[in-house]
């Protein structure tokens, strides 16, 4: 049986926005092990104008 693919962060990301906003939500909050240590975490969605998409690419290149 073949292996499954590797998720990508970027694209688990945006299944997990998705997820949020069919839910009208903007906000999760949870508790995740992994390699052996607990983490919280939170992810945050923020609308971000048309106009400014360009600018907040360009921030996370």
């Amino acid at each position: 049986m073949p292996d499954e693919p590797a998720l990508s962060i970027p694209h688990a990301l945006t299944q997990l926005a998705r997820l949020l906003l069919e839910q009208d939500d903007a906000q999760a909050h949870t508790l995740v092990c992994a390699q052996g240590r607990f983490y919280r975490a939170t992810v945050s969605l923020d609308p971000v104008a048309p106009q400014d998409v360009a600018n907040v690419i360009q921030d996370y290149l």
